[in-house]
């Protein structure tokens, strides 16, 4: 993808002797792309040909991840500020249209025509209220609970509660788990909204079966080697993520479900707790073989 606009600045600077100076990616040995930042001068001779080249090229992947990590942060705060005031506003008219729902379905007999219009309107205005909540969630306006947990617990009541729909879907369910990991310091709630997130997500990927692995080890990561951290991972073997669509996968509302089956705040919400939690998260992803979201929480 680089490679057009790295050919256009090298001709630029060889044929009009502008300044080249270009970002590109580079795969390294191991296969991983990492970025670069190539600046350079040509040496012409008296003819006026271009015979040489002398120049530099700095490996700037953090400074890529740091730029990214920040537009990320701002756009959420943004976005954040946004739900949080559409959320309340919401609020008060959900609890009326529940409350009127309940309140005659109380006093009407199970045989009244109005009885099942009236059990829908109840089940879609608590489905408004699960919506709210992940809202504010996202909006970071819900009171955080920290606490000491274990890690496997919480994975263990996760998977307890997608079990059947893993079973319906054909879906292996694998657990990893490391026994006696040290106990960490999160919000329970949040977790295992994130784990669920990430689980579902997952599970939607492979309509027509497959495995879905949750992992959790201790170890360090390649972002921040001397930091000793709990690392979740949740890979699936479904469709993957095109390479052009990895970087938005967390900005609020964009989903790539049908219109529906998804309102484009699950990985957000990821997102935000990973960073409530002073975490990282890392998406490793290929078309048709599947995805592997990997969540770096520190001890």
């Amino acid at each position: 993808e680089d490679k057009r606009r790295v050919a256009e600045a090298l001709k630029a600077h060889l044929e009009k002797r502008i300044p080249y100076e270009v970002e590109y990616r580079l795969s390294i040995k191991s296969g991983e792309y990492r970025w670069f930042s190539a600046r350079g001068a040509a040496v012409w001779n008296a003819q006026g040909q271009p015979i040489r080249i002398a120049g530099t090229l700095r490996d700037i992947t953090d400074r890529k991840r740091m730029e990214q990590a920040l537009f990320q942060s701002e756009k959420i705060t943004a976005v954040g500020q946004l739900a949080a005031g559409l959320a309340h506003e919401l609020n008060n008219p959900l609890h009326t249209i529940l409350g009127y729902a309940q309140g005659l379905l109380q006093q009407a007999l199970p045989t009244e025509a109005s009885v099942v219009p009236l059990r829908f309107i109840e089940k879609e205005a608590r489905r408004c209220q699960m919506l709210v909540q992940n809202l504010l969630t996202f909006a970071r306006h819900r009171a955080r609970g920290f606490a000491s947990e274990n890690l496997n617990e919480l994975v263990e009541e996760v998977l307890s509660l997608i079990e059947a729909q893993a079973k319906v879907k054909n879906i292996v369910l694998v657990r990893d788990l490391t026994p006696s990991l040290p106990h960490i310091n999160v919000d329970r709630d949040q977790i295992q909204q994130m784990l669920l997130n990430l689980c579902t997500n997952g599970l939607d990927t492979m309509p027509h079966g497959g495995t879905l692995t949750v992992r959790i080890d201790q170890g360090r990561t390649s972002m921040d080697a001397e930091k000793d951290v709990i690392r979740l991972e949740v890979a699936d073997t479904g469709e993957g993520i095109p390479e052009e669509l990895r970087n938005r996968i967390f900005e609020p509302f964009f989903t790539t479900k049908e219109v529906g089956k998804g309102t484009g705040l699950g990985l957000s919400l990821v997102y935000e707790i990973v960073k409530n939690h002073q975490g990282k998260i890392a998406v490793l992803s290929e078309v048709g073989k599947g995805s592997h979201f990997q969540v770096y929480l520190p001890l």
